[in-house]
């Protein structure tokens, strides 16, 4: 009777702690992305892949990483608060198009109604005045995540 109590008690404790890890897990806002092609963040080039997206830090949003899930390298990037009209139905990244150049713009996690959004680089912004000039604008594109 002892060990058969002992047991379930055991047992709810491991469910109470899987319990808070999953939802420590969803509310991280983690997601994994596929990138078909190389593109620029942070004032660096990354190439093409999967990258796991994910807060630098527990305490704060601003700042935010992109590791490749290969484990070849990673970025940081600051962000600043960009507010949606409705609810993310899934997790996505923005980027801007212009040719054949991407460029990281924006960061949205499920569930949420508040994005993250990168600052626009010196090189972006020439790139937009130059298209201005010809009479075109930059495309957005997003690449939707998945759930880690």
């Amino acid at each position: 009777m002892r060990i058969q109590s002992l047991a379930k008690l055991i047992l709810l404790a491991l469910v109470s702690v899987l319990t808070v890890v999953s939802a420590h897990a969803q509310s991280s806002g983690q997601f994994v992305a596929t990138i078909p092609f190389d593109f620029y963040a942070a004032g660096k080039t990354l190439p093409a892949g999967a990258y796991l997206v994910t807060r630098s830090t527990q305490t704060s949003a601003e700042g935010l990483v992109l590791r490749r899930t290969d484990g070849r390298g990673d970025v940081f990037v600051t962000t600043r608060v960009s507010q949606a009209s409705q609810i993310q139905r899934q997790s996505k990244l923005i980027f801007h198009r212009y040719g054949d150049e991407y460029f990281l713009s924006e960061i949205w996690t499920s569930g949420r109604i508040v994005g993250r959004e990168l600052p626009i680089s010196r090189r972006e912004r020439s790139l937009e005045r130059q298209l201005a000039t010809q009479g075109a604008s930059k495309q957005k594109v997003a690449i939707l995540g998945n759930k880690r």
